[in-house]
């Protein structure tokens, strides 16, 4: 997606934005989606054009994202949920999309935090990445919203906390099905519970699904069984486009052996991560319970 036409949107949006020809680098380019990090006399941002997307994997709306998260973040801030991460928005001056200017935030995402554990034990820091990551999702939830996609990528770690990024998918308190900003179908599947992966089966392209706190509370373990083990919790399919078989596999919820995919033993860590990922979203525990259960192992 990033070509000249792109990087030459990017570079004036800067100059509107923070007034300076600031130098930018691209750093992720996915399903009609570029974020860029831009160095500012002020500090580092990022600078995120969402334009119509082409990979049928991706979203159908991809070019109103930055658009919708930007309400979605405005929404956090006047909850008092999630402040200090906006900066600006609007629509691109050329072409059909969007754009969304945040602060930069700084640390390694939690697959690559965790990645360098496996060869390394520490069993403390381990217990105090899942307490950080658990603690995020518990204060969105404490304040009635739902993240919606949560993956390794969406966690930065910084030291003891965690950053939440991406709130495309985000859920606000109020919110029920068919009247949120897009159609809500469980962003990424291999992190999908399986309610979640059993409704995307039983209904249309067109049915906006529900996300509970609980079904959250899966996608949240899914992520650290992943970031620990470097591998899913369910599937060992490689491909990446997303199939009825693949997720008749997710909503089953049959998860991994700890002894075919852990890096080291850790019983105590693996009991905590099986707890959220039961079947029955009701036998769950919540964010809260898992933030407090890791930090007493830390």
């Amino acid at each position: 997606m990033a070509d000249s036409s792109h990087t030459t949107t990017a570079h004036r949006l800067i100059a509107s934005v923070w007034g300076e020809d600031a130098p930018a680098v691209l750093v992720a380019d996915r399903r009609g989606t570029c974020l860029w990090r831009v160095d500012t006399r002020h500090g580092p941002y990022a600078l995120k054009i969402t334009v119509p997307c082409t990979d049928p994997q991706g979203h159908v709306d991809s070019e109103r994202l930055a658009l919708v998260e930007a309400e979605l973040l405005l929404g956090l801030e006047a909850d008092h949920v999630l402040t200090g991460l906006y900066e600006a928005h609007g629509t691109l001056p050329e072409g059909v999309g969007s754009w969304l200017a945040l602060k930069w935030v700084g640390g390694d995402d939690a697959d690559a935090a965790f990645a360098k554990l496996r060869h390394s034990p520490d069993a403390a820091l381990a217990a105090s990445y899942a307490a950080a990551m658990c603690r995020a999702v518990a204060d969105l939830h404490a304040g009635g919203w739902r993240h919606g996609d949560l993956q390794d990528a969406h966690f930065i770690l910084d030291g003891s906390r965690a950053h939440l990024l991406d709130f495309a998918m985000a859920h606000a308190p109020r919110r029920t099905p068919g009247t949120g900003p897009v159609v809500y179908r469980g962003a990424y599947d291999w992190f999908m519970s399986p309610e979640l992966a059993h409704d995307r089966l039983t209904t249309t392209p067109a049915d906006d699904l529900m996300l509970t706190c609980a079904s959250e509370v899966w996608s949240l373990c899914a992520v650290i069984f992943a970031c620990w083990t470097g591998t899913y919790p369910i599937s060992s399919k490689t491909t990446t486009q997303t199939t009825p078989e693949l997720r008749k596999e997710l909503s089953l919820g049959q998860v991994k052996p700890w002894q075919d995919v852990r890096p080291w033993p850790y019983a105590s860590f693996e009991e905590i991560i099986t707890s959220g990922l039961q079947h029955d979203p009701g036998h769950r525990p919540t964010a809260r319970d898992l933030q407090r259960a890791f930090e007493e192992l830390a």
